[in-house]
């Protein structure tokens, strides 16, 4: 299965945080993850995005998961471009 859907990363700087001040977050999956720039917080959190999809794909439950969040996977013009294989 071969799906591609659009997703948000929202950034926050958290000035508190000193190992990792940068916050990436995905709304669509709830996910977030964090870096010390704001390119490591986005590396960070589309490798926990791939890790996610992969782990639910392996236990059979992707299409499940994706169904609860509410995307619709007879049309695919209604996803939300991410490319998962």
């Amino acid at each position: 299965m071969s799906i591609q859907f659009s997703i948000t990363i929202k950034i926050i700087y958290e000035k508190e945080a000193k190992e990792a001040p940068y916050v990436a977050y995905i709304p669509e999956f709830d996910l977030s993850s964090c870096g010390k720039t704001e390119e490591e917080a986005r590396k960070n959190i589309k490798e926990a995005l791939e890790l996610v999809l992969e782990e639910l794909k392996k236990q059979n439950k992707l299409e499940e998961y994706l169904m609860d969040l509410g995307l619709d996977l007879k049309k695919p013009s209604s996803f939300p471009k991410i490319t998962y294989n």
